[in-house]
């Protein structure tokens, strides 16, 4: 007969200075994605032939002439560049494979707002930010994001019933952000808040 597996209960307090959170965050980005590294492998050494044609660039030609190329310092340069873009627009699409194949962004996602804050929700993720925690409201041409320092979670205007919905939601958090985040926000949504105030009664 086979017993299913119990899970543990945990509960754990700790706090980690944001000194501490950068050098862990630049460690688990080398290591979750191995790609940056060549990136990075691949800026430095187009920097060093860079350097080496500004030092050497007149030898090369001379060579280049010899041999019945003209301009060969100019057309190594030209080379350079491409190919260094070229990789790096490999690398990246390869970067992003990698963060495709690792997580399904096609879920959907599901906002529970309760009077302490918002929920975002899928079929394998949970996060909570609670009023005092998001630290900025944005709008860009097509959604509404809110923010936790560098964490930003995007509402598509189509997930609204309406106009007239989607404003009630950003007046309703503009309203319960703190006097920081609201200052912050404000020239984001001043017009967006104006446009849509009631006129006053005579």
């Amino acid at each position: 007969m086979a017993s299913g597996k119990r899970i543990m209960q945990r509960e754990l307090s700790y706090q980690v200075p944001f000194k501490r959170l950068r050098k862990v965050g630049r460690l688990v980005c080398r290591k979750a994605f191995p790609t940056m590294q060549l990136i990075w492998l691949l800026l430095a050494l187009y920097f060093a032939a860079i350097i080496g044609l500004i030092f050497f660039g007149q030898t090369l030609d001379g060579w280049l002439a010899a041999v019945g190329v003209r301009h060969g310092a100019d057309l190594l340069f030209v080379s350079l560049v491409l190919l260094t873009l070229a990789g790096l627009w490999g690398l990246l699409r390869f970067q992003v494979r990698q963060v495709k194949a690792r997580v399904d962004f096609e879920q959907v996602v599901r906002l529970i707002q309760d009077d302490n804050g918002l929920r975002f929700a899928t079929e394998d993720t949970e996060f909570y930010f609670k009023w005092r925690g998001i630290s900025q409201l944005l709008l860009v041409h097509d959604a509404v994001v809110v923010s936790h320092g560098a964490l930003f979670f995007l509402v598509p205007d189509a997930a609204f019933a309406g106009a007239g919905d989607r404003l009630a939601f950003i007046r309703e958090v503009y309203s319960r952000l703190s006097d920081k985040a609201r200052s912050i926000s404000e020239k984001h949504v001043r017009a967006v808040l104006s446009h849509g105030e009631q006129p006053s009664a005579a």
